[in-house]
């Protein structure tokens, strides 16, 4: 018997096997089983895939927030303001980012740092 003839006699018998499963009535199928045990074992199953999936989500959330914070304290600890204000002036010039028009010279550590972070964070993202 040919390769392509033994395929086809299964696909048949796959079809065949199929409607008659459809067309069985429900009474047949579930003969002997208490179809409310079944129901409440169906859900019960749902319901623990539906927790287990949100724990995992949960805990995934957490490592991403974790991770993510630890990186930028590293950055910011890492970088002085006389580094991060040259950073910043070269943002000025550079036609990727448009600053607002204030003397770096005014600008308070603080607000050095919370701009040096944005154009850090925009260079990374541009990266990817």
């Amino acid at each position: 018997m040919s390769h392509m003839k033994q395929l086809e006699e299964q696909d048949s018998f796959l079809k065949a096997l199929a409607e008659e499963l459809l067309a069985m009535p429900e009474s047949e199928i579930l003969e002997g089983e208490d179809v409310a045990a079944l129901q409440n074992e169906k859900e019960n199953m749902i319901a623990m895939a539906k927790l287990s999936a949100g724990r995992r989500r949960l805990a995934a959330g957490r490592l991403g927030y974790e991770a993510s914070q630890q990186g930028s304290k590293v950055k910011q600890e890492e970088v002085s303001i006389a580094m991060a204000r040259q950073v910043i002036e070269a943002a000025m010039n550079d036609s990727q980012f448009t600053l607002a028009a204030r003397s770096l010279g005014e600008m308070s550590d603080e607000d050095v740092r919370r701009i040096y972070k944005q154009i850090t964070q925009l260079q990374s993202k541009q990266d990817k």
